[in-house]
C-alpha cells in the first residue's frame, strides 16, 4: 500500500514538474539492462531507463514494459493481440528488489551524455508519460521495451550511435531462443506458436528488439557512448547440468519411445489399442486449432504462416473418425520428419519425436486398415 501511494505520488510530482524541472550538470541518464528470469514474462529480459541527479534529489526509473494484469479483458486482449503496454515511472529503490528476490543481475549503463542531452531525453520521458503518449499497442519483435529506448536514443545520439551489426547473422527465432533456457515449457509454447516471420534476419537496428542486444549494441558502439557500467549481481551459483527430465524435449522422446513400444506390442500380439490415438491425435488436433486460431483471428504478426500446422493440424481430430485419411497424411508427416532431420531450423527440437510419435500411430493405422480390407475380400468370395 505505501509503495503504491509513493509510485502515484511520484506521478503527479513529475506531471506537475513535466516542464520546468531542469537536471543539473551533475545528473547521469542510464540503461538498466537485467538478464533473463525463470517466469514465463521474464524469459527474455528487460530494459528500463534511470534519471538521477544528486543535485535535485531526482532518481526516477522509465519502464516502457508496463501492463495492467487487472484489467478484466486482459485475457481477452493478450490472446488477441491486441495488448496495450505502457511507460511508468518509478523510483529506482522500488525497482532493484523484485531482480534482487529473482537472483538476476541488473547491469546499469551510464551514458556519455552532455547536460543539453540529457535535459532532452528527460523532458522526453516525462512528455511520454503524459496519457495518451504512455500507451503503446506492444509488438514482441518491432515495438517493445528495448526498442522504445532504442529509438529514444536514437533521436539523442543521431549518426554518433552507429549500431554493430550481429557476425555470424541470426533470424529473430534464433536470438530469441536463447531465453528458453530459462524457462523451457513457456519457450517451447512460444516457439510452437511462432510463424515464418520469426525466421526474417533482423537488420542492424531490429536485432534491438532484446534487451541483451541492446547492452552489447551500447557497450560495443565505435563511438564512446557508454561512460561506465554498474553490475548490480543477486545471482546464485548455477548448478551443475544434468538431464531435465521434466523438459520438453526429454518428455517428447519419451513419448515416442512409448509410442513405439506400443506398436510393437500391437504388431506382436495383432492388437489395437485405441487410447494412444485419442491421446496423440487429440492433443495435436486441439493444438492445431490453437495455432489456426492465432494465425488467422488475433494480431498476431509473428503467428502468422506456422508450419508447425504440418504436424499440429486440426484434421488430425478427423483421423480418430475417419482412419483412411491416413494415405493423405503420412506422406506429409514422412516428408517434414526428413526435413526435420536436414533443416531443423524453423522448428523446435522436440518436434521431431512428436512427429515421429505421430507416424508411429499413422503406420499402425495403415496396418489396421489393410487387415479390415483383406477381411472383407475374404469374406465376400464366393465359395
Amino acid at each position: 500500500m505505501k509503495r503504491s501511494l509513493a509510485l502515484v505520488v511520484l506521478f503527479f510530482f513529475l506531471s506537475a514538474n513535466a516542464t520546468n524541472t531542469l537536471l543539473s550538470p551533475f545528473s547521469k541518464v542510464s540503461v538498466l539492462t537485467c538478464n533473463p528470469g525463470t517466469e514465463s514474462y521474464a524469459i527474455f529480459g528487460h530494459s528500463a531507463v534511470r534519471v538521477r541527479d544528486s543535485v535535485t534529489g531526482v532518481d526516477v526509473v522509465f519502464n516502457f514494459g508496463t501492463f495492467d494484469a487487472d484489467d478484466p479483458k486482459f485475457y481477452q486482449k493478450f490472446l488477441s493481440g491486441r495488448m496495450t503496454y505502457s511507460l511508468s515511472a518509478g523510483t529506482f529503490a522500488d525497482f532493484l528488489p523484485e531482480y534482487r528476490g529473482g537472483n538476476r543481475i541488473v547491469w546499469e549503463q551510464v551514458l556519455d551524455m552532455t547536460p543539453q542531452e540529457k535535459q532532452q531525453i528527460w523532458d522526453r520521458l516525462l512528455d511520454n508519460l503524459k496519457p495518451p503518449n504512455s500507451h503503446y499497442k506492444y509488438d514482441f519483435l518491432y515495438d517493445n521495451c528495448s526498442t522504445r529506448i532504442r529509438d529514444g536514443l536514437q533521436k539523442i545520439y543521431g549518426n554518433r550511435w552507429e549500431i554493430v551489426p550481429q557476425t555470424p547473422r541470426k533470424s529473430f527465432r534464433e536470438q530469441f531462443g536463447a531465453g528458453f533456457a530459462y524457462n523451457a515449457w513457456t519457450g517451447f509454447g512460444i516457439d510452437i506458436c511462432t510463424g515464418l516471420p520469426a525466421d526474417k534476419y533482423p537488420d542492424a537496428n531490429q536485432q534491438l528488439f532484446l534487451p541483451l542486444n541492446l547492452f552489447d549494441a551500447l557497450a560495443q558502439s565505435r563511438a564512446k557512448i557508454v561512460d561506465t557500467t554498474i553490475v548490480y549481481d543477486f545471482s546464485k551459483p548455477a548448478a551443475r547440468a544434468s538431464i531435465d527430465w521434466t523438459a520438453p524435449l526429454t518428455i517428447c522422446w519419451i513419448l515416442f519411445v512409448l509410442y513405439a513400444l506400443t506398436l510393437f506390442a500391437e504388431v506382436r500380439y495383432k492388437r489395437h489399442f485405441r487410447a494412444p490415438d485419442s491421446i496423440i491425435f487429440g492433443i495435436t488436433g486441439l493444438a492445431g486449432l490453437v495455432l489456426l486460431f492465432l494465425w488467422t483471428m488475433t494480431d498476431h504478426r509473428i503467428s502468422r504462416f506456422n508450419l508447425n500446422l504440418l504436424w499440429a493440424s486440426p484434421l488430425n481430430l478427423l483421423l480418430l473418425f475417419r482412419p483412411q485419411l491416413k494415405k493423405y497424411y503420412l506422406p506429409v508427416l514422412a516428408l517434414l520428419v526428413v526435413y526435420l532431420l536436414v533443416v531443423p531450423r524453423l522448428f523446435d527440437a522436440a518436434v521431431l519425436p512428436l512427429t515421429l510419435a505421430l507416424l508411429t500411430r499413422m503406420v499402425r493405422r495403415g496396418e489396421r486398415t489393410l487387415a479390415d480390407q483383406g477381411a472383407g475380400s475374404l469374406s465376400s468370395t464366393p465359395s
